[in-house]
């Protein structure tokens, strides 16, 4: 995916969770997580992105 397509697909993750409310966006997120996972699947490369994710965010382990 080039930096194009992965800012479209940003501002429409953006856009979703504007419209379905801060009260939704985690159960959204988690939803979604899950339902690329699935069309993924490969186990291995799932783990290395949940792992890479949380590379950034403060607390993470």
């Amino acid at each position: 995916m080039n930096h194009s397509a992965l800012e479209d697909v940003y501002a429409a993750l953006a856009l979703k969770i504007d419209e379905l409310g801060p009260e939704n966006s985690e159960l959204f997120l988690a939803k979604l997580a899950l339902l690329l996972a699935q069309k993924n699947g490969d186990v291995d490369e799932i783990r290395q992105c949940i792992n890479d994710a949380a590379l950034s965010i403060d607390g993470a382990a």
